[in-house]
């Protein structure tokens, strides 16, 4: 199997939903450890901060917990950057360029979410690419460890081949 299919069928949105859980975590960690080691404490705020806004809208269990959340999520909803990959990426990646401005625990947070904004980054874009396959009708989902056939000019389509098993015995690429 490619890079390029074990890409498309890994299923990044739910290593985004872990990474944005993972992310949150940290920033509540390493933002307490800063303000109670004196590090920086703007920073510090500033985690913790960024920690409440991912809780917001990566943990689905505070909604219950805190009305004011609902409201937020809902209202990032209807503005399409929590549906949208792309603009999620972008959010994520302005929310952590602070986190790398000093020398404290809270650059680890920066890489956590860096890295959860890379994996909405990568899903974004294996859906838009299948979005296109499945507009052009030449959409092929393979089997994890199938061989993917080689069709196009010149090569024996899958069909042809499945209703000609004499071909595929002696050659299936005629060239």
């Amino acid at each position: 199997m490619l890079i390029c299919e074990d890409i498309q069928a890994f299923n990044w949105a739910r290593a985004a939903d872990y990474g944005g859980k993972v992310s949150t975590l940290s920033c509540f960690l390493t933002g307490v450890l800063s303000l109670f080691m004196g590090m920086n404490v703007g920073i510090g705020l500033y985690t913790v901060f960024i920690g409440f806004l991912l809780a917001s809208i990566e943990l689905p269990f505070i909604y219950v917990c805190i009305p004011a959340c609902s409201k937020f999520r809902s209202v990032a909803t209807e503005s399409v950057f929590l549906t949208n990959g792309f603009l999620r990426m972008g959010v994520y990646v302005l929310l952590s360029i602070l986190m790398f401005t000093h020398k404290t625990l809270n650059i680890m947070t920066g890489i956590f979410i860096v890295l959860t904004a890379l994996f909405y980054l990568v899903g974004w874009a294996v859906g838009k690419y299948e979005e296109q396959e499945q507009a052009k009708g030449t959409s092929y989902n393979p089997v994890p460890g199938e061989r993917v056939p080689i069709t196009g000019a010149g090569f024996q389509q899958p069909a042809a081949a499945a209703a000609n098993p004499s071909a595929q015995q002696s050659s299936s690429y005629n060239f």
